[in-house]
């Protein structure tokens, strides 16, 4: 009877227990913990408007917030990541920078059991979650449309900087579009980052100076494809390459509204949304909800003259237009 008695008091202080930590793990993401929010490349549009969007969104749940731009240096980027490991934060989001060359910080931040969420940074062993699209498709719907408005045929710039997981995913989608193409001529350059938007200009510049048959440049994300877009315009061709990007930014928009600007086409990231998403995967994480998936896509749009949101305006990546077939007419 005595054993009985007290297994059951037992029992009881058990499960009173796992309550209370069930409890408190719920609780923690309404507490005022500390979250860092950084890139290695924070000043760059698309960048920059996620951690705008990520700060808001965790400081309109009472967090204390500390941002950092490591300015295209990844050492620098790498080290103040683990000073913020040091001081003991709850929470890391990186935003684009390669997770692939922060492996000795996620590792820090899983010892210390620290959640480690990232956006557009690549899948790799021992993060929370990263949030992104699926590049490579993004990469077939871009050069697809390459394809079909040169009739298959002619010579195609193609620019960007595979360092960042997501960009490298965008090329294998563009390379797996053009190896069936054998009329197709590509040349590729790889972009220099930081300093970027001067790079693609200049190298742009200096192509088209002795390549006057270029019909397409495709480049890796909008930043520099908005640069690509005013060389071209700059160039004293006949007949100017049209040129085709992805991730959506305002400039992209202006420039593909105007309908006289070379920049035809665009797929659009919902990185607002995506800075929302990391934040409420945090909030997830503290809580120790767990994660059935380490990778997370949100749609994408379509962006041509016929899809380009008003002035001010944002797509509605609920309903908006993927596919080619499903373009209304220009406006």
């Amino acid at each position: 009877m005595k054993l009985t008695k007290w297994a059951s008091v037992a029992a009881a202080l058990l499960a009173s227990t796992a309550i209370a930590g069930a409890a408190y793990a719920q609780e923690k993401s309404k507490s005022a913990i500390k979250v860092a929010i950084f890139s290695v490349n924070g000043a760059s549009p698309t960048i920059h408007t996620m951690i705008e969007s990520a700060t808001a969104a965790a400081k309109a749940r009472g967090w204390t917030v500390e941002t950092y731009d490591g300015n295209g240096d990844q050492v620098a980027t790498n080290n103040q990541v683990n000073t913020y490991i040091t001081r003991n934060f709850d929470a890391l989001i990186n935003v684009a920078s390669a997770n692939t060359q922060m492996g000795g910080v996620i590792a820090n931040a899983a010892k210390a059991k620290i959640p480690f969420v990232s956006t557009f940074s690549g899948l790799v062993p021992g993060i929370t979650v990263d949030i992104g699209s699926n590049n490579v498709a993004d990469g077939v719907f871009s050069a697809s449309s390459i394809a079909a408005a040169i009739d298959g045929e002619g010579e195609v710039l193609k620019m960007n900087w595979t360092v960042l997981p997501a960009l490298a995913e965008r090329d294998a989608g563009f390379h797996a579009v053009m190896s069936e193409y054998k009329k197709i001529k590509v040349t590729e350059m790889e972009i220099k980052v930081p300093g970027q938007v001067d790079d693609v200009y200049n190298k742009i510049t200096d192509f088209l100076a002795g390549h006057k048959d270029v019909k397409a440049i495709w480049l890796g994300w909008d930043e520099v494809g908005v640069a690509g877009a005013r060389a071209v315009q700059a160039s004293h061709l006949d007949k100017k390459p049209f040129v085709v990007s992805m991730d959506g930014n305002d400039a992209a928009y202006d420039l593909i509204r105007d309908g006289k600007s070379p920049l035809r086409l665009t797929i659009a990231y919902d990185v607002r949304g995506m800075g929302v998403q990391a934040v409420q995967s945090v909030a997830d994480a503290v809580d120790g909800k767990p994660f059935p998936e380490r990778q997370i896509y949100k749609k994408p749009c379509l962006i041509t003259t016929a899809t380009v949101p008003p002035k001010g305006e944002l797509p509605d990546f609920k309903t908006c237009v993927l596919y080619s077939a499903d373009l209304p007419a220009s406006k």
